[in-house]
């Protein structure tokens, strides 16, 4: 099948993308890679049988091409058949969604490009795991081809970056789930936040421990803290022997960490906590003048800073940041500091480390945004990816490097040298 004709050509676009993958990357850890193979090979046998052209792929997403629309639906049920018979590993199912359209698009070396392509990625997105969605150029086609199949209209809703609202049709496979959550559209935006927080919620509490050698600060975080419904105050220390002792025993989620204590300092106990294999997340509590000590708490493994002044509401979201896996930079500790500090490592760290070969081109590309301080939104935009893709490439970035979160990652790009401090 030759797509590569001179100017623009219609064709029906089919993208895909693993719902929660960095979740699932969590769960499974080294077993991760199988799975992702397994997933991979299925998808690939579904558009092969179908007469698709794989034109790319980016982290876990799809992006195939067909020259005729039914055969981008037929390949989308085989899909997801293929998903939902596969027997997975501790119950850890990948589901997948999965946005077809048809369109023009304009032929642009291995590549298709246009409006149509980007519709095609943004359905896909809309979507939840499991489900297939199909827009109303796709569907008209088919039933012109009087092609029989179950679509039930989900009405118009709007698509990020496009100014018209788009009529979406949810395709029903025979066996399988047809009940999902509303559509993830700018539309339905404020309903899916709410619903994520009352998920986070109904999860249970982020269970924190306050480590800080002056009583009354401990006392006025803990007033703060304890005023949020999703967050709890499990235990307090005053130095680094209790904190390690502390957090070994009660194993809080986020451990706020000062940095200058008696006996043993926070970076110290930082170092003995994580090193001993704990799953809490430490934040680090520091002031303007101990900026020297922000370095050695990432190296210590530190999953961010916040300011022992800092705002109450910066103090609340930045825990649950941390708490949802994300790495904290108090807006004052900046990627300045950080390049302050990176300038002047010990010669015996430049040497990039073995697992860095392993990422590849694209993987790279995030590693040096993710260093450059860009979010994952920034990141998709410089790179015209979608976001959900740039997550799972930082989650394998993460895995492949061994590092706990961005911040690790900032740290040891500028270390072996990948980003030099002043880029931008």
């Amino acid at each position: 099948m030759n797509l590569d004709e001179t100017g623009a050509t219609t064709l029906t676009f089919l993208f895909t993308d693993i719902e929660g993958s960095t979740a699932l990357l969590r769960k499974l850890r080294e077993g991760y890679g199988e799975v992702f193979e397994d997933h991979t090979r299925l998808l690939r046998e579904a558009w092969e049988a179908h007469g698709g052209r794989e034109l790319d792929n980016e982290g876990d997403s799809f992006f195939v091409a067909f020259r005729r629309p039914r055969h981008a639906v037929d390949a989308a049920v085989a899909a997801q058949r293929a998903l939902a018979g596969h027997t997975w590993p501790d119950d850890a199912a990948v589901r997948v969604r999965i946005g077809v359209h048809t369109g023009e698009a304009t032929p642009a070396g291995e590549r298709y490009v246009g409006l149509a392509v980007h519709r095609a990625a943004r359905i896909c997105d809309a979507g939840h795991g499991g489900q297939v969605l199909v827009s109303e150029t796709t569907r008209s086609l088919l039933e012109d081809e009087e092609q029989d199949l179950d679509l039930a209209e989900l009405g118009p809703h709007q698509l990020k970056d496009f100014d018209r609202p788009v009529r979406i049709y949810q395709l029903a496979i025979e066996g399988l789930p047809g009940e999902f959550p509303p559509l993830r559209t700018q539309s339905s935006e404020a309903a899916a936040h709410l619903a994520e927080r009352q998920e986070e919620q109904a999860s249970g509490k982020t269970r924190v421990l306050i480590v800080d050698d002056q009583a009354l600060v401990r006392t006025g975080f803990k007033m703060i803290l304890e005023a949020e419904p999703d967050l709890e105050v499990v235990g307090e220390a005053s130095d680094g022997i209790e904190a390690v002792s502390q957090a070994r025993a009660l194993k809080p989620d986020v451990v706020l960490m000062d940095v200058r204590m008696p006996e043993v300092d926070g970076i110290e106990a930082t170092r003995q906590l994580l090193g001993g294999g704990a799953a809490s997340k430490v934040v680090m509590l520091t002031t303007f003048d101990m900026d020297e000590y922000v370095y050695e708490a990432l190296r210590a493994g530190a999953s961010g800073f916040l300011l022992k002044d800092v705002p109450p509401e910066q103090l609340i979201a930045g825990i649950r940041a941390v708490a949802s896996g994300d790495a904290l930079l108090a807006p004052s500790v900046t990627r300045r500091v950080i390049e302050e500090f990176v300038r002047r490592p010990p010669d015996s760290v430049r040497t990039p480390p073995e697992h860095l070969s392993e990422l590849t081109a694209r993987e790279l590309e995030v590693l040096r945004a993710i260093a450059r301080g860009l979010s994952n939104a920034e990141i998709a935009k410089e790179l015209f990816v979608s976001e959900t893709t740039v997550k799972t490439h930082v989650a394998h970035v993460l895995m492949k490097l061994k590092l706990r979160d961005r911040v690790q990652a900032v740290v040891l790009a500028y270390e072996s040298g990948l980003v030099q401090p002043g880029e931008s």
